[in-house]
C-alpha cells in the first residue's frame, strides 16, 4: 500500500501540471494579484535558488537516495503510521521532481503566491511531509517518555 499511495500522490501532481501547461498559459487571479495560478517551468531549485546543470542532477539523485535510505533504515522500524504516511507524501515529492530535474532539467509549477515563489502540488506534499513528521516525532517522544520524579 506504501508505494501504491506514492503513486496516486505522484498522478495528482502529474495531473495537475497537465492541466496547467494546457490551460495556465494566462494568468488566473484567484485572489486578486496575490494568489493566482500561471503555468511557468522552473529550472532553478527551491525558492528559485540558481543552482542547475550536472550538479542538481547528481544532488537530486543524492537527496532521493538518502529520503529512501533514511526511510528503510531508521523510520520504518518505528512501526508508526503518520511516520509511513509522512514519508508517502516526502518520497512522491523527491521522486516526480526528481524525475522532471534529471530528464527534463525543469519543473513545471503553477501556483503564485505574491512576494513568495511559485511551486506545485508536489511541493506542497512536502510541506505536508513536514508537519507530519514534526507531528509524528513529538508523539512519539510523547509515548516513551517517562518523567524522572
Amino acid at each position: 500500500m506504501f508505494y501504491l499511495w506514492i503513486i496516486f500522490l505522484i498522478f495528482i501532481d502529474l495531473f495537475t501540471k497537465f492541466i496547467a501547461k494546457n490551460d495556465l498559459q494566462v494568468q488566473k487571479n484567484l485572489v486578486g494579484d496575490f494568489l493566482y495560478l500561471k503555468y511557468v517551468e522552473n529550472i532553478w531549485i527551491a525558492f528559485s535558488i540558481p543552482l542547475t546543470g550536472i550538479a542538481l542532477k547528481v544532488l537530486t539523485i543524492i537527496l532521493i537516495w538518502v529520503i529512501f535510505w533514511y526511510y528503510l533504515t531508521e523510520e520504518k522500524k518505528n512501526n508508526s503510521k503518520l511516520i509511513d504516511i509522512s514519508f508517502i507524501f516526502v518520497l512522491a515529492w523527491a521522486l516526480w521532481n526528481g524525475y522532471e530535474r534529471v530528464f527534463h532539467s525543469k519543473v513545471i509549477d503553477f501556483i503564485w503566491v505574491k512576494y513568495f515563489s511559485v511551486f506545485n502540488f508536489a511541493d506542497i506534499f512536502i510541506s505536508v511531509w513536514v508537519c507530519l513528521y514534526i507531528l509524528s516525532l513529538i508523539l512519539l517522544n510523547k509515548k516513551n517518555y517517562e518523567p524522572k520524579w
